[in-house]
């Protein structure tokens, strides 16, 4: 049975290239993480809309080893806004803008496409509870 496989063009800008690659050669097994993908890019926030807020939604989760990018802003062209730990240095991780040009330009680096719904708040807390101060989600 051959599954009827597209992935638009808004979703592909945000899909590193290798992994974009290998995700259309393999449509049986990509298909409702794509699907899925799509619905988390329809209700992320633009750019300044949770500036307000406790707790930061995580819309996109971007990994490589010690390696880890939480998004919860997008302008739908080329910025986001979340937290970056680079190469699992907890003291130097932070909030700001990223490129999604960027991002998509590092090999190794993948989106996760079965990253579980949950603020960033929580993400960071659970991938480190004795730095990371426990938000009221969890």
């Amino acid at each position: 049975m051959k599954i009827n496989f597209e992935i638009a063009d808004e979703l592909s800008i945000i899909i590193p290239r290798s992994q974009l690659l290998v995700t259309a050669a393999n449509p049986e097994t990509y298909a409702d993480p794509i699907e899925r993908l799509a619905k988390q890019l329809e209700k992320c926030p633009r750019l300044y809309e949770t500036d307000s807020k406790d707790e930061h939604l995580a819309i996109f989760h971007y990994f490589y080893g010690g390696t880890d990018i939480f998004i919860c802003e997008y302008d739908r062209e080329d910025t986001m806004f979340g937290y970056t730990i680079l190469n699992d240095d907890l003291e130097m991780s932070e909030w700001g803008y990223t490129s999604v040009s960027e991002i998509c330009r590092i090999a190794p680096l993948n989106i996760d496409y079965w990253f579980g719904e949950q603020t960033i708040e929580a993400a960071l807390y659970q991938r480190n509870p004795d730095y990371f101060r426990k938000p009221i989600s969890v």
